[in-house]
Parts: structure tokens; C-alpha cells; sequence
């Protein structure tokens, strides 16, 4: 029985993500899967991948993902109800489409790599922005409802903390997990800083993975994954031609 999950974030048409979730398969057999459906429900209802699960909220389906705040708020409940009957799954770990593992078992090294780090969330470009002229802290420094909402979810001596981390790719001790998905009111903040800052307040250890990060980027495309595995990298994002196999 696995103990870990690989939520995989798609908006593809059927036909590719159901590809893109049998290449998860295939290279992580120690992770059961579960495709998390952010496209049409035409698109959803023709998926042969199982388990799925469709995403309603609407705040996942923005166009300009900052300036519009793009929640995985909805994202994340789904997943959480769907673990709810399942109290073997210990390890959450979510993925975009278009981040494509390089290690022979990636959710297995992330399960390694949290422990030894001795954290309850791990993540790419993790960094502290209260304080600074980041566009995402200056966006919702001056909110007062995202004041609040971290000053009534803080169990932290310092509720002025902001963090900032990638949203691509995420893993999670479920408790974390779980803890953050249900956090009510959280939706309204763009996923890169309040995912791991709720995190954070909530009482979880988050860290960084630094020696990932130049392989884990915002923007662009990774083409020579080869390369990338020769340099040390167990994942890449983003890689809009998803192999069918990956290595």
C-alpha cells in the first residue's frame, strides 16, 4: 500500500493528460496518482485516467494568473476530500502538467529529502518577501483582508512573515496539507504567497529544495532533459512536449 500521492494539475485536453498521468505511472511506481482536472467538463468527462477529480472553482481559470490572483485554494480542497477516506496516504505531492520527473522515483527522493530536512512542506525558490519590493508582498501588503486573514491563522510569535514559493510543484506531509486546503477565506490570494505562508502560520516547517531550483523555473521551456539530469536535477518545469517516457 503506497503511502504517497502525486496530484497531477491539468488543464489539457483529455488525450494529454491522461498521457501525461500513465508517464507519471510509469516512472513512480512507489505513488498512487490522481489527476486533478482543471479544463472543461466535456474534456474531464472523456478522461480515461482513474481517479480523477474536476475542479470547479473559478479562480482557478484566470488568464493574467497575478494581477487576477490565481487560487489553488479549490485545487487543494479537492484533493484533501478525496484523500479523506484514506488515512494510509501520509505524503502529499502535487504537480503541474508540465513538470516532468527525472529521478527513477521522484516522490520517493522528495519523501527521503523531507525527512532529512526535517520538514512538513518542501518547495522551489522558497523565499521571504514581507519587507521587500516584491511585486506579490507590495500587491497584498495593502490589503487589509490579507492582513487579517494571516494575523487570525498565525500560531507564530512574528505574524508579519510573508513567504513566496513556486506553485508548480509542492510535497507535503498530509497533515500540512490538509491544514492549508481548509483554511477558509484563503482563496481571494494568489497561490505563490499564500500557499506557503499559510503553511508557515499554520505552525509548519517549509523549505526550501535550492539545488532544484535552477531546474524549476516560472517561465520558458526545458528541452534537453538529459542535460538536466547530468547536472543533478530529479525534476523539471516547465516542459510543454511531455515525453512519453520519461527517464
Amino acid at each position: 500500500m503506497n503511502h504517497r500521492l502525486t496530484a497531477i494539475l491539468s488543464h489539457l485536453p483529455a488525450p494529454d493528460s491522461a498521457r501525461i498521468a500513465a508517464a507519471w505511472q510509469a516512472s513512480c511506481p512507489d505513488s498512487d496518482f490522481l489527476l486533478v482536472y482543471g479544463g472543461s467538463q466535456d474534456q474531464f468527462n472523456a478522461l480515461e485516467s482513474s481517479p480523477k477529480v474536476f475542479v470547479t472553482d473559478p479562480r482557478l481559470r484566470t488568464r493574467d494568473h497575478q494581477r487576477e490572483r490565481q487560487s489553488y485554494q479549490g485545487v487543494f480542497s479537492a484533493v484533501s476530500t478525496f484523500i479523506a477516506p484514506f488515512p494510509h496516504y501520509k505524503f502529499i505531492h502535487f504537480t503541474e502538467f508540465d513538470c516532468v520527473p527525472l529521478h527513477h522515483n521522484l516522490p520517493l527522493w522528495l519523501a527521503d529529502r523531507l525527512e532529512s530536512e526535517n520538514a512538513d512542506v518542501l518547495g522551489c525558490r522558497l523565499s521571504r518577501i514581507d519587507g521587500t519590493n516584491h511585486p506579490h508582498f507590495l500587491y497584498h501588503a495593502a490589503d487589509p483582508a490579507f492582513r487579517s486573514l494571516i494575523h487570525r491563522t498565525s500560531s507564530r510569535p512574528d505574524p508579519s512573515v510573508v513567504l513566496s514559493m513556486l506553485g508548480c510543484m509542492s510535497f507535503w506531509k498530509r497533515n500540512a496539507f490538509d491544514a492549508v486546503a481548509n483554511v477558509p477565506d484563503a482563496s481571494p490570494f494568489y497561490l505563490e504567497l499564500v500557499i506557503p505562508t499559510l503553511a508557515h502560520h499554520l505552525g509548519f516547517r517549509v523549505r526550501n529544495l535550492p539545488d532544484q531550483s535552477p531546474f524549476v523555473k516560472p517561465s520558458g521551456t526545458f528541452k534537453n532533459l538529459s542535460l538536466l539530469q547530468q547536472s543533478g536535477a530529479v525534476m523539471a518545469h516547465p516542459v510543454k512536449n511531455f515525453p512519453a517516457h520519461t527517464p
